[in-house]
């Protein structure tokens, strides 16, 4: 969709502000209630897919129905032509994955207060019989104000009806799925409970706990694999929030908690310092092992050299003390040692290259140029790799930009004779953020903002409370991160918008008419101008400012005003004149007069 298309007759878009794999997001203008608002617009793509249409109709109006100060609100849905399309709320921030990226992993109270908000929102709505089933960083929106928003209600639902299968999972959102939905199993509110759990170990660790290749690697890891203990990765962790982390990624549903009200009373009672229950279980628990029997006849106490109560130690017959043979005992005890200990560390240093001679830690790639690569592999320990395209091919010496993606990944243990296949694109714009440049002059906040490399626009709006001539926001607002060199507008105060009016249509309206809707309006009749016209004598022909404009009250509007056609030499005089065919009609203008 272009800029200032306007959708339904009153919402008017002003950019594209997101982009997903089954969406783009608009910001828009309502025209009637006059403020911002959210179009999401299905891709092209799916246009056509009556079935898919269908679902995202019925679950967009479903999320529709939930109101809670945790959830993106949903104000309308509709199409246009081939267009379907979502109303929401709009959110001046930033996703949650990109405030993680930014910050990596969150102090506890960061992070438990915002689960407790993700918890709330889930809370409200699966008591309203709706799973989100597509919690992910990507689908949390925080205000500047710190507030937490669960947005993509609709599309989430429509898509886990059938969209997604296990042989095609989307990476961003496989890291996040439940056991369940990666076995394509029964779903209800406990998997949005797994999901809110991972999120929250990725936020107080700063990684995901689990990762792969592919899709199908991840899944099955959710299936399978038990995660690390999250304080074991951050030690500040408190052991605490371990348990509710824990609990709430439980493979088997039952040993889950069994609602987001359950694990909110526990975020509460970490944020408070509170102890939490352990992880429920209902695995057999394995009985410790005994100490092996005493084989030699005698007890653990006396084959560990104690000495048992009310016994005296009784020394070895037929041995004497030796200081001599005792000192050089302890000698080649510590050489020993000694030797043990540099054999251990050259083995870890070898473990820690991959295992020596045969394998080796796979270079990092990404962001290189063809000569970078070419110098990383003239290290003796990477020769004998075989560097290729993504093709198969060799790389070309003319290759241009730089590595975006390599395979195997850097830091995995490899052959050190593998392939590694590489592929090259446009290298990554730089990403600035946004300054703060509200309340500013216009000139000085255009001066910020092309001082951080970024190119300005102006639009006037209304303000209460920003004084006229200052900035009210931008877009995207200040603190985002978004591309050097790309366009933000800056919103530039008008005042008070009852300081403004709009100017009405006049156009076939009489005088008197006229003056009257300009009344209305707070406006004033100007000057008048008779002119010929084919239009109906006495009626408005046109006005000095065009119907819709933006104006002071009080401004005065200019008018012309039809005095019917001129009447040509060779035509009839008017019915109510007298007959007088033999002589010519004279008009304003006209030679003969």
């Amino acid at each position: 969709m272009t800029n200032g298309k306007i959708i339904d007759g009153r919402y008017e878009i002003i950019e594209e502000v997101g982009r997903g794999g089954m969406a783009i997001v608009y910001l828009a203008k309502c025209l009637v209630l006059n403020r911002y608002v959210a179009i999401k617009v299905l891709r092209p793509e799916f246009r056509d897919d009556e079935d898919f249409i269908k679902r995202f109709k019925i679950e967009a109006q479903s999320a529709g129905n939930l109101t809670h100060p945790n959830i993106v609100s949903i104000y309308d849905v509709g199409n246009e032509g081939d267009v379907e399309y979502i109303i929401m709320e709009y959110v001046e921030g930033i996703t949650l994955k990109q405030y993680l990226s930014a910050k990596g992993a969150l102090p506890e109270k960061e992070a438990v207060d915002f689960a407790a908000q993700i918890c709330s929102g889930l809370e409200h709505a699966h008591k309203k019989g709706i799973v989100h089933k597509d919690i992910k960083p990507e689908n949390i929106l925080i205000t500047k104000e710190g507030i937490l928003k669960i947005t993509d209600f609709g599309i989430a639902k429509a898509l886990n009806q059938g969209t997604i299968t296990t042989g095609g999972l989307a990476m961003g959102s496989v890291h996040y799925f439940s056991p369940e939905q990666a076995r394509g199993s029964y779903i209800d509110a406990k998997t949005d409970i797994y999901s809110v759990g991972v999120l929250l170990y990725e936020m107080v660790t700063g990684r995901r706990p689990f990762e792969g290749e592919s899709a199908i690697s991840v899944a099955m890891q959710h299936i399978d694999a038990e995660p690390v203990r999250p304080s074991l990765i951050n030690p500040v962790v408190s052991p605490s929030l371990d348990t509710v982390i824990l609990r709430a990624m439980q493979k088997d549903t039952l040993d889950r908690y069994q609602s987001a009200t359950q694990m909110l009373i526990d975020l509460k009672k970490v944020s408070v310092g509170s102890g939490v229950s352990p992880v429920p279980t209902r695995k057999p628990v394995t009985p410790p092992v005994n100490p092996p029997a005493d084989t030699t006849g005698g007890t653990a106490a006396r084959r560990t050299g104690a000495t048992p109560a009310g016994k005296k130690p009784v020394a070895p017959k037929g041995k004497k003390k030796n200081s001599k043979g005792d000192t050089i005992a302890i000698v080649a005890g510590i050489a020993a040692a000694v030797v043990l200990m540099i054999t251990l560390g050259v083995l870890l240093s070898l473990l820690a290259n991959g295992g020596g001679s045969n394998e080796i830690k796979c270079p990092d790639f990404i962001g290189k140029t063809y000569d970078e690569v070419m110098e990383i592999t003239r290290d003796s320990r990477y020769k004998k790799l075989d560097i290729v395209l993504d093709t198969g091919y060799a790389i070309p010496e003319d290759t241009e930009g730089v590595v975006v993606k390599q395979n195997p990944k850097a830091g995995k243990s490899i052959k050190n004779s593998s392939k590694i296949r590489l592929t090259f694109g446009d290298a990554p714009a730089e990403m600035i953020e946004i300054p703060d440049v509200e309340n500013m002059t216009e000139g000085n906040a255009i001066d910020a903002l092309r001082d951080s490399g970024f190119k300005v626009k102006i639009e006037d709006d209304f303000s209460e409370d920003i004084a006229e001539g200052r900035v009210i926001k931008t877009s995207p607002a200040a603190g985002r991160m978004a591309e050097s060199g790309s366009e933000v507008i800056i919103f530039v105060s008008s005042g008070a918008e009852d300081k403004y009016t709009r100017v009405p249509g006049l156009t076939g309206k009489t005088e008197e008419e006229a003056e009257k809707i300009l009344k209305e309006a707070d406006l004033v009749l100007g000057g008048t101008k008779a002119v010929e016209s084919n239009k109906e004598k006495g009626t408005i022909v046109d006005q000095s400012r065009e119907a819709g404009d933006r104006v002071e009250k009080g401004s005065e509007i200019d008018v012309e005003i039809s005095k019917g056609p001129s009447v040509k030499p060779d035509e009839p005089n008017t019915p109510d004149e007298p007959d007088t065919p033999d002589t010519p009609s004279i008009t304003p203008g006209n030679p003969s007069a």
